[in-house]
């Protein structure tokens, strides 16, 4: 029977484990997942991510800006619209994505959902060895809110950046650092995300008051 995704969505019971989640744990859940049935809604993509499930909304709303996809009029603004959704939730202390039902019911190819995980699974066997687990208070209260913050402003002026070919890449670069990091638990990661933010605010500061 198929499973019906809730209005908040549960990580299925599970809990947050102490070892680190990897993007290869990430793409065997999207690979069983897409086994199981012929299609997946997005609320029960979210339900398979579970609690990474803000890290990996983040890097693939900031990715898809970086493909050849953000070039596409108006794309930037929407995806930045998802990124600051996303973010106002981490700083509202939510557990899991909360998003609109005719959302949750938008359903993804059983194909998609199956390339995108064994996609996932080739980068992880060079991703994951590198994606050294330290820092880790860095990827809990308080600095997920204040990360979830900062991707906020990020996202803010990205419509007005749009204007400007590839001007839009530089905070959503950040944006998918922050995801990143929040995905793997990865406290350098975030670190690197805070650093950015500040070299960013800075030049931004000059340009402005020059």
């Amino acid at each position: 029977m198929k499973a019906r995704p809730t209005d908040v969505v549960r990580s299925g019971g599970r809990r947050d484990r102490k070892d680190a989640p990897s993007i290869g744990t990430l793409a065997d859940a999207l690979v069983a997942g897409a086994a199981r049935q012929p299609s997946l809604s997005l609320g029960e993509l979210l339900l398979l991510i579970g609690d990474r499930s803000f890290g990996a909304v983040l890097v693939l709303a900031a990715g898809a800006n970086l493909s050849p996809a953000g070039v596409i009029p108006a794309a930037s603004t929407l995806l930045a619209a998802v990124v600051a959704f996303v973010s106002l939730q981490i700083v509202a202390g939510q557990r899991h994505i909360w998003m609109p039902r005719f959302l949750r019911r938008k359903t993804l190819s059983r194909r998609l959902v199956e390339g995108t995980g064994r996609t996932m699974k080739k980068w992880s066997r060079w991703l994951d060895p590198w994606l050294t687990r330290g820092l880790r208070p860095l990827t809990q209260r308080p600095f997920d809110r204040l990360a979830g913050l900062i991707c906020i402003l990020l996202a803010v002026p990205v419509p007005l950046l749009e204007f400007v070919p590839f001007l839009t890449n530089v905070p959503m670069t950040i944006v998918a650092i922050f995801g990143l990091g929040l995905l793997v638990r990865n406290g350098f990661l975030m670190a690197l995300g805070f650093a950015a933010s500040l070299a960013v605010a800075y030049l931004a500061y000059r340009l402005l008051t020059s």
